[in-house]
C-alpha cells in the first residue's frame, strides 16, 4: 500500500523568528510542540493545523501497515520512499494518509485517527 507523508515545515523566516522571539511566536510550531506536549489530543490538534494549511505533503512511502509506514521512514529501504520535498524522519505529529483517504498522525505512543 502507498501512503502519503504530510510533515510542517518551517521557513528560515519562522525558524529566526522562533529564535527571537520564542516558540509560540509561529502558530505552526506551537501546535507541531503542543502535539508532542498533549498527548491526547494529538488528533485534534494535527486535524486542526491541516485544516490551516501548516502540512506539507513531504513523500509517498511503500509499506504495509502504519508501522511499516513508521519504519520505513526511519530505517529505509530508501527504495520504499517517493521524496516530493525534503523530509524529517518520521515522528510524532506526521500525518499518513493511506490509499482509502483514512489519515492518522503519529503520536506518542501509536497512531490516532485525524478527522478532517
Amino acid at each position: 500500500m502507498k501512503y502519503k507523508i504530510f510533515q510542517i515545515k518551517l521557513t528560515d523566516a519562522e525558524v529566526d523568528m522562533i529564535n527571537d522571539k520564542g516558540h509560540d511566536s509561529v502558530p505552526k510550531n506551537s501546535m507541531r510542540l503542543d502535539m508532542n506536549l498533549r498527548a491526547n489530543d494529538t488528533g485534534k490538534i494535527a486535524a486542526k493545523a491541516f485544516k490551516l494549511g501548516y502540512y506539507t505533503h513531504v513523500s509517498n512511502i511503500t509499506a504495509d501497515s502504519l508501522e511499516g509506514v513508521f519504519h520505513v521512514g526511519n530505517m529505509g529501504p530508501e527504495s520504499s520512499i517517493e521524496r516530493i520535498s525534503p523530509m524529517h524522519s518520521i515522528s510524532v505529529g506526521d500525518i499518513v494518509e493511506d490509499e482509502t483517504g483514512k489519515m492518522s498522525v503519529v503520536a506518542d505512543w501509536g497512531f490516532k485517527d485525524v478527522i478532517i
